[in-house]
């Protein structure tokens, strides 16, 4: 009897529990995400803390420096406390004129204005199937570096959005994400939802900071104007927020098919992350798909080359989305 109770206990907590299931904010506010060991340099996952007083934060880095161009052999974090003067640009880009090619209905080229309506058709259209393969949470070399090899091979490129305190740890790998011709998309600095969803202009401060860190570790003045919410834009919740990222010149774009590869902190077989990605795309002609090279996604990894083939049988071509290159 006991056994019983306490079999159908763990199944309440397990369904009750808010796992990261990609579909919504709330469903994320309290977990932990990325933090360095303190005998590695590699990030590892950390749940929170019973105590909400206790929610992992990240501790800002040392003022006043600089970030290094040149990288040790040795991954270590790059130094980068930028004065928050600096993060908000002189002048905010024109990210509400209308495209020259916007009264064709087609999605833009890289050079075009891209408008938060325009990206909104890459969920619906028409003709030859389309296939966006996105990753959220890195770099992490662990498995970005291998994701990158299996690309090249397939010769496909993707867009990676990626959060500043990783690109900090891990430079080296951005460049070759940049380097190799795939898209990269702003995750904010620090993923850390207490600081992000309190209030819109921390939101904001993070988008600037990240791009910051993305344009000197990359040696670029272009900007990185497309976003992807921590979480997702979804539900009413975020609303000021949507507006606050398309007032200030950015835009965002969520997703329509999932690996299901950040559904549950226990990893998913490979299978069952191919199978989640066939129920997802069921039904969409343009797909924007979800997955992640964070810490813990061997599994990631290993699914690709499936899913890859998969959506291929299905007829779809592989694109960069718009605004990320």
């Amino acid at each position: 009897m006991y056994a019983a109770k306490f079999i159908i206990l763990i199944l309440i907590l397990n369904l009750s529990l808010p796992f990261y299931a990609g579909s919504t904010t709330s469903a994320l506010e309290g977990i932990g995400f990325l933090h360095y060991h303190e005998e590695s340099s590699e990030p590892v996952f950390v749940l929170p803390s019973p105590k909400p007083s206790r929610t992992p934060v990240f501790t800002p880095l040392p003022a006043n420096t600089k970030i290094p161009i040149e990288t040790a052999a040795t991954p270590s974090p790059v130094n980068t406390k930028i004065p928050i003067e600096t993060l908000k640009p002189s002048s905010t880009p024109e990210a509400s004129q209308s495209p020259v090619n916007d009264d064709k209905g087609d999605l833009p080229a890289v050079s075009d204005v891209l408008t938060q309506e325009l990206l909104n058709k890459v969920y619906k259209q028409e003709g030859e199937k389309v296939a966006y393969l996105t990753f959220d949470d890195g770099p992490t070399p662990r498995f970005t570096n291998p994701i990158l090899d299996i690309l090249k091979e397939e010769n496909i490129k993707a867009t990676f959005f990626t959060i500043g305190t990783s690109v900090e740890h891990y430079p080296d790998t951005l460049r070759r994400i940049y380097e190799e011709g795939h898209g990269i998309g702003n995750h904010t600095y620090s993923h850390v939802f207490k600081n992000l969803y309190s209030d819109p202009d921390n939101f904001l401060e993070e988008l600037y900071k990240n791009e910051k860190v993305l344009q000197v570790i990359l040696d670029t003045d272009r900007p990185f104007r497309l976003v992807r919410f921590p979480g997702g834009s979804f539900g009413k919740k975020m609303e000021p927020y949507r507006k606050a990222v398309n007032d200030a010149g950015f835009v965002y774009i969520d997703w329509n098919c999932i690996s299901g590869d950040a559904e549950s902190v226990k990893a998913k077989p490979p299978k069952e992350l191919l199978a989640r990605l066939k129920e997802t795309a069921y039904g969409h002609s343009s797909l924007v798909v979800l997955m992640h090279d964070a810490p813990n996604k061997e599994n990631t990894v290993k699914a690709l080359p499936s899913i890859i083939e998969f959506l291929r049988s299905e007829g779809c071509r592989f694109e960069l989305l718009p605004g990320s290159r």
